[in-house]
């Protein structure tokens, strides 16, 4: 099983410009056992203080969930910049093991890792990006554009990470191909400090942006695909849409796209465009709360899943953490083994 728990449009971490306490200057880190040193900067994440040194620690979701980037503290002194990320086990202080995303230095440090990079199917570099375009798409609900002023790498499905302020950081899905520009689609959440940062935004505002994060990408085989969007997770299943029409599979792909109302079900005619161009492609949206003229399933997205799941497709899951657990049930109770769904569970 592979899964990102992406807090798009959540307030739920920090970001590396919270200063650590009573930190100042800048300290080194050397990666055992390499050798391999690089500064950090106050209040700069472990992780992306080694990136910019050319560096690659190991990592997967760069928020503090999956635990990829642990690291054995040899000596010194980290802060942590999250101390309630969830990756985070009781034990681990005892271990001296540290999340290096979500760790500063508080002195010069030594740290051991089972690895170095870098890793193909995470090619993260870092961008001073411009955004071009906003788009109004439903009630609260905006596309945004960003020029990196330079080419990225990433596969479909990944995500970003946003600086949105010093101390506020963000993830947000791409929904297309790689390239100069990237498109999220984010909507905003009353009292949420990250969204509302995001949509505050003018065109033509400037800010920092990482990528890729995350392990939800299409598998290479031909098994039958079901992708499964709630609300703002249709980003990345456009984005999976559009790489397996460039690729001209020829396998049944089935994607089941739920919302709360149908003002809720944005980018349908774009998603619909992209099924479009499969040649065993078929689309079910389904609204929770459909109006009168509404013609399509109403319910949940469980309910056309429980017709149609077998343990032979492969799942791709995009959407806020009710939907993608009650997905995660139907497919358990289906028998599906763990290895075959791959998931963005954010907020």
């Amino acid at each position: 099983m592979s899964s990102s728990l992406a807090p798009q449009s959540e307030d739920l971490f920090p970001g590396p410009g919270t200063p650590a306490p009573g930190k100042v200057g800048i300290f080194h880190v050397t990666v055992e056992p390499t050798g391999d040193t690089f500064p950090v900067r106050p209040g700069e994440p472990i992780l992306t203080a080694g990136r910019r040194a050319g560096v690659c620690l190991p990592f997967e979701c760069g928020w503090g969930s999956c635990g990829t980037c642990k690291a054995t503290v040899v000596s010194g002194e980290v802060e942590s910049l999250f101390p309630a990320a969830p990756s985070i086990d009781p034990r681990d202080e005892r271990r001296r093991h540290v999340i290096t995303c979500q760790s500063t230095t508080a002195t010069d440090v030594t740290l051991r890792v089972t690895r170095l990079g870098p890793f193909a199917e995470r090619p993260t570099s870092d961008h001073v990006a411009r955004l071009v375009d906003r788009s109004e798409l439903g009630p609260d609900i905006c596309s945004f554009t960003f020029d990196l002023g330079g080419h990225a790498e990433f596969r479909p499905g990944q995500y970003a990470i946003l600086e949105l302020a010093p101390d506020l950081r963000r993830c947000y899905s791409m929904d297309g191909l790689p390239g100069q520009e990237v498109t999220f689609v984010a909507k905003r959440y009353e009292g949420k400090a990250g969204s509302n940062a995001l949509h505050r935004l003018e065109v033509g505002a400037e800010l920092p942006i990482a990528l890729p994060f995350g392990d939800m990408w299409l598998r290479d085989d031909d098994a039958d695909a079901i992708l499964v969007a709630g609300g703002t997770g249709v980003a990345p299943m456009l984005s999976l849409l559009r790489h397996i029409a460039g690729q001209r599979r020829t396998h049944p792909v089935t994607v089941l796209y739920g919302a709360n109302t149908r003002e809720e079900l944005v980018c349908l005619d774009e998603l619909a465009e992209a099924v479009a161009a499969l040649p065993l492609g078929e689309l079910v949206p389904v609204v929770q709360r459909p109006d009168p003229s509404w013609t399509g399933r109403s319910g949940f997205a469980t309910a056309p899943l429980k017709e149609m799941a077998t343990p032979e497709h492969r799942y791709y899951l995009a959407g806020p953490p009710p939907m993608v657990d009650a997905v995660m049930a139907v497919l358990r109770d289906t028998g599906v083994p763990l290895d075959r769904i791959h998931y963005d569970r954010f907020g």
